[in-house]
């Protein structure tokens, strides 16, 4: 129900309307505040009455502005009461992952070592979500400094999954991915550096987007030519993660990655299964792992067979290639050292025990494995494109199994009916890995559920700056198999399941 004039009274806490904002696709909240059949007010107001009402349970949030935000909401509401022309995002509520600057809100990266930080700046993402109206509610949880797959620290706790309170959430955009599962505002600003945004996305339930390396700015990074890091968008729609991603996207000189590939905004087709018709897909249900969870492999591998119904062909040439995980890792500890590493001696006893772990195999690594990676990370990127000589498209599951157990522990193994497997990178998130060192672009959708009724993801993987051709195939798979009104049980409403 979205029938409140902008003008009117503004409901009651605890009224029917309020329930039913959080279940609208960003899409239809814009349309319905231009068209000033809602309120930016209304609709932020319902959003922070929701979180307030539901977010102990899980814990996505590192920092609610309510203040700023319903300040920002009326000054949203007057410009569209002057006839001012609006962006994309006007009078839409934003969550933005606690590694993002954000100007004049605490960015404390779940760290009590940036308790007090707080940036004078936005990141330049951030300052094109304000530009088009967008309204920053607050941020997100995320690991200590980002440095893990799981959503928890010594600063803001456990972040639980919503469809199993047991469960990770996974990570480190594990706060963004539970609050668009959950209702807590239809956008969600993530980062992703081992397939931080994605992971959570597939552990959630929802659709998770890292663009090719530089196509969204992300000129904070004090290492642009090693990072690994992308910004992305989540959201429970592709629309609506096209609509992020459209206003955050584009060339900033402050980022040369960013000054390549093609600055037009993404598009979804009125008939999204047309991009099916002799698609040329190379599908990959398994790559370094043994073990893929029975129920992961029957609801990925019957999405691809689904595609294959509408058009799509499989790419049968065979192909064996060295995905290099411990190169990442290498460059990933090389980073994290060189960025972080000089707080151990003052805060270590306050850290997460693995941040401390990982700093310190970092800051042991010699120049000779550091100088091996770099050339590495060239020969991956090239052996990645290579697979898009003869395939449009690479899919693969997101992870190979559900969540772990909130209890997990990142240097721990992955552990499937009492026996453990091996480390989580090597048996439950080894398919996201290579495509930050590779810069490629790849995202997550939902594409079934297990018998125990937890999210499935399946990951999308392009050439680069190849963004269209993904969001076209995700907009198709959403079609075919729609998955925007599963809720979980404890997001309540009638779209529940």
């Amino acid at each position: 129900m979205i029938a409140s004039p902008i003008a009117g009274a503004e409901p009651e806490k605890g009224e029917d309307v309020m329930t039913e904002f959080w279940q609208k696709p960003a899409t239809e909240l814009a349309a319905a505040i231009r068209g000033k059949t809602l309120s930016s007010r209304e609709l932020v107001s319902a959003t922070l009455d929701r979180i307030d009402r539901l977010n102990g349970d899980t814990n996505a949030f590192a920092l609610v502005d309510a203040e700023g935000a319903l300040k920002a909401a009326a000054a949203a509401d007057a410009a569209v009461m002057r006839g001012d022309s609006l962006g994309g995002l006007h009078g839409l509520p934003v969550t933005v992952k606690d590694l993002v600057p954000t100007a004049g809100m605490r960015t404390a990266l779940a760290s009590y070592i940036f308790a007090d930080n707080v940036p004078a700046q936005d990141a330049e993402a951030i300052a094109r979500i304000r530009r088009a109206g967008g309204i920053i509610l607050g941020k997100t949880t995320t690991p200590e400094l980002g440095h893990k797959v799981l959503t928890d620290s010594p600063m803001h706790g456990i972040t639980r999954n919503p469809w199993a309170l047991d469960r990770t959430c996974g990570g480190s955009s594990g706060g963004a991915a539970v609050g668009v599962a959950m209702g807590f505002g239809p956008l969600a600003v993530s980062t992703d550096g081992a397939g931080s945004g994605r992971i959570p996305a597939a552990c959630c339930g929802i659709v998770g987007l890292k663009p090719t390396v530089g196509g969204v700015p992300h000129e904070t990074t004090p290492d642009l030519f090693g990072n690994l890091t992308c910004l992305g968008s989540m959201a429970r729609t592709v629309e609506d993660t096209v609509l992020l991603h459209n206003v955050m996207a584009g060339p900033d000189p402050r980022d040369p990655w960013s000054l390549g590939g093609s600055a037009a905004p993404l598009t979804l087709a009125d008939d999204p299964l047309s991009v099916l018709k002799g698609l040329k897909i190379r599908w990959m249900p398994r790559t370094v792992n043994d073990y893929l969870d029975p129920d992961f492999e029957a609801h990925t591998t019957k999405t691809v067979e689904a595609m294959v119904d509408a058009g799509a062909t499989l790419v049968d040439k065979p192909v064996s290639l060295d995905w290099s995980l411990d190169t990442a890792l290498v460059l990933m500890r090389a980073y994290q050292a060189a960025r972080s590493g000089h707080v151990l001696e003052k805060w270590r006893d306050r850290m997460d025990p693995t941040m401390v772990s990982a700093l310190e195999e970092g800051l042991a690594q010699d120049v000779g494995t550091l100088q091996k990676a770099l050339p590495e990370r060239t020969a991956l990127y090239r052996r990645v494109q290579a697979i898009f000589d003869h395939a449009d498209i690479l899919v693969t599951p997101t992870i190979a199994a559900p969540p772990p157990p909130v209890t997990q522990r990142a240097d721990e193994p992955l552990v499937i009916d009492g026996k453990p497997l091996g480390p989580l990178r090597r048996t439950w998130y080894c398919y996201t890995i290579p495509f930050n060192p590779s810069g490629n672009p790849a995202m997550s959708v939902p594409c079934g559920f297990t018998k125990d009724g937890l999210p499935i993801g399946l990951q999308i993987v392009g050439p680069w700056h190849a963004e269209q051709r993904l969001v076209a195939v995700a907009a198709a798979l959403q079609a075919l198999m729609p998955w925007q009104h599963r809720w979980p049980a404890l997001a309540g409403g009638e779209a529940s399941a």
